[in-house]
């Protein structure tokens, strides 16, 4: 899978998900403060198969 997130119409984030069979996939990235500006964000998965089943969390710190 890959995984992508946009702050203001601008590609912050972008990574690379192994999903073997049988066994689950773990990815993720860090960013400094500042990187994602004040507003919303979009995060998309692109999945080599429709029956990967994914999910997503997104932290921010206080």
């Amino acid at each position: 899978m890959v995984v992508t997130m946009e702050s203001q119409q601008v590609r912050v984030a972008e990574f690379t998900v192994d999903c073997p069979a049988g066994s689950a996939g773990v990815g993720s990235v860090t960013m400094n403060a500042g990187v994602v500006q004040t507003g919303s964000f979009t995060v998309g998965v692109d999945a080599s198969d429709e029956s990967i089943r994914w999910a997503l969390t997104v932290t921010q710190p206080e």
